[in-house]
């Protein structure tokens, strides 16, 4: 089962990201109050997303990443100055919080649209070739990853959907552009 926990030292920021998330319908969250609680949850999920402070009251988000079940991933929310201290692997948004800036990042990290079958074998355009470069690119302005880490993102999540890299890298794109 996928899923979202939510993992913040006060528990009044997870509430308040849980309802945000409800209100885009994301239904199924759970919240915790430290790295372990998050853990323990994790451990029963089959994929789907951690979304924590940069410190919790027992460990680190590096800690936290660094436990997390294979399949699940983790969104770190904090302010600019600290996100610089998380895992190049791992998604950021910053605070303050734009609820469409969130959302969008969990659409896309869950990987919500319909699967389609995979293109393997074929040579990309430069159509496509551009459409990848553009959204590795907002992924390192948005989300502070480094190239390399965007880059597999995107080959991650085309991967997971049966999509070429182009589909999801357009599918990036399209969520960030209708701000």
């Amino acid at each position: 089962m996928k899923g979202i926990i939510i993992v913040f030292s006060r528990e009044d920021d997870g509430r308040k990201i849980g309802r945000a998330l409800e209100r885009n319908g994301f239904q199924d969250s759970v919240c915790c109050t430290t790295g372990a609680q998050a853990l323990q949850e994790a451990s029963v999920m089959d994929g789907g997303i951690v979304i924590s402070g940069v410190r919790l009251k027992d460990m680190h988000c590096s800690q936290l990443r660094e436990y997390l079940p294979k399949g699940v991933e983790l969104l770190v929310v904090g302010p600019e100055a600290k996100l610089s201290d998380c895992p190049s692997d791992v998604m950021t948004v910053a605070v303050p919080l734009r609820v469409f800036d969130l959302v969008n990042t969990v659409r896309m990290m869950m990987g919500r649209d319909a699967q389609e079958p995979s293109r393997r074998g074929k040579v990309r355009s430069p159509e496509d070739e551009r459409v990848i470069q553009k959204a590795k690119q907002l992924l390192m302005e948005r989300n502070r990853l480094s190239e390399e880490a965007a880059h597999r993102y995107l080959q991650k999540r085309s991967m997971e959907a049966g999509r070429t890299m182009a589909e999801s890298a357009r599918m990036v794109l399209v969520l960030y552009e209708n701000e």
